[in-house]
């Protein structure tokens, strides 16, 4: 069983391509956003909810930031599945988890629970798992 949604699958440059978006950029680019949505809501620490919050917000460099973030995540995202499984896809996606709760223990100095470090190995275990069973598939008998 392949990751790739078509017979044969894509050429070996657009596999390239699809795997950079999905394991480089989609990763790198949920970090970017988690890191621009923590630093928007600093920002936003002790104003009230209301005209005057949505304000700030409008005024936060880190909303434009998160918009950009957001749409080139949906870009990556979009070329990731229009050639791989979605059952294939979505696990390796998962590699920002992991990516947020490093930076959020070296960044923001918050702890990192035991559950989420068990969590996280799990999760790239998982994807090694899945990359080294696609690979065994893939091999010539």
């Amino acid at each position: 069983m392949s990751v790739w949604t078509r017979t044969g699958g894509p050429s070996a440059a657009r596999r390239r391509v699809t795997l950079w978006a999905l394991c480089g950029a989609l990763p790198i680019l949920s970090l970017g956003y988690q890191i621009a949505a923590k630093e928007t809501a600093l920002a936003l620490t002790g104003v009230a909810f209301g005209w005057g919050w949505l304000g700030r917000l409008m005024q936060q460099p880190s909303v434009l930031a998160l918009l950009a973030l957001e749409i080139a995540s949906f870009a990556a995202w979009m070329t990731a599945l229009s050639e791989m499984k979605l059952s294939a896809a979505f696990p390796i996606s998962a590699l920002s988890y992991v990516l947020i709760i490093l930076t959020s223990w070296t960044i923001y100095g918050e702890p990192a629970t035991l559950a989420q470090v068990c969590g996280g190995a799990l999760i790239l275990l998982g994807i090694w798992r899945i990359g080294h069973h696609d690979a065994e598939a893939e091999a010539p008998r």
